[in-house]
């Protein structure tokens, strides 16, 4: 009787085409983990032992977006020699409920481009005198800082609760006005007069009223902002038992002070 014959088999490194299979494999893999939370990312991949894998990729993570932040203060240009201002004024109030400004190249009608430069007015509507004037240009602000997209900023406007709001709407905690409205006048000897405008619900600072025509906003930088209050170029006048203003503004970029930085 013949012996048996055993055959054995040698334990192989795996063939050149598997090696490729596992590293293609692999990288695609880590391109899939590299952008996990791009919203607008596909790697495209065809998996073939024998031959190989091909892989692609299209579209990429957006840049992520710049900001910088605004220290929004008002301020008033009158002083005692203020002509032909109304010596007999002595408050002008008007109440807040949002205060924000246009890219430059926006449509003034497209309400996203517009960036709110005071965003708790939108819950906690406020109420400010034009014609007080600060005390020094680095007293704390009455509004809380704005982060806005960096760029290029060419308009300003304040949106104004009306005399006679929506009750759904939220009015300012403190209102000097009582029972005639939420923006007056009060003159000299206690006198309240409601306050009237052309358009009752928003003032408009076009790029005449901002220095240099735009403010500019880097990214990463805070910068302060200062809306003036200008008497001395507003118009002011009886309306029967109301006032009638026609605001001029003026906005301009201050040094930042130590209390923002």
């Amino acid at each position: 009787m013949s012996a048996p014959v055993y055959t054995m088999r040698s334990k192989r490194a795996p063939s050149d085409r598997a090696k490729a299979f596992r590293l293609g494999f692999s990288a695609i893999l880590l391109s899939c983990l590299a952008f996990i939370g791009c919203e607008n990312f596909c790697v495209n991949g065809v998996a073939d032992a024998g031959v190989g894998i091909a892989a692609g990729t299209g579209g990429s993570c957006p840049a992520p977006k710049q900001t910088g932040n605004i220290a929004l203060q008002f301020d008033s240009s009158l002083t005692p020699d203020t002509s032909p201002w109304p010596s007999d004024v002595q408050h002008i109030f008007v109440s807040l409920r949002g205060i924000e400004a246009l890219p430059t190249h926006s449509a003034g009608d497209d309400p996203p481009a517009w960036q709110e430069l005071a965003p708790d007015l939108v819950t906690q509507p406020t109420q400010v005198d034009l014609i007080a004037r600060a005390d020094h240009s680095c007293r704390p602000s009455a509004f809380s800082d704005a982060v806005v997209d960096a760029g290029v900023y060419s308009q300003v406007r304040l949106s104004l609760i009306p005399n006679e709001p929506e009750a759904s709407r939220p009015v300012p905690a403190e209102n000097a006005c009582g029972s005639i409205g939420f923006n007056c006048i009060i003159a000299t000897n206690g006198t309240v007069r409601p306050l009237v405008s052309d358009n009752p619900n928003q003032l408009h600072i076009l790029p005449e009223g901002i220095a240099g025509g735009f403010f500019r906003v880097l990214p990463d930088e805070h910068i302060r902002l200062t809306v003036e209050f200008e008497p001395q170029a507003s118009l002011i006048q009886s309306a029967g038992e109301a006032v009638r203003l026609v605001p001029a503004f003026y906005v301009t970029q201050q040094s930042l002070c130590e209390s923002d930085r």
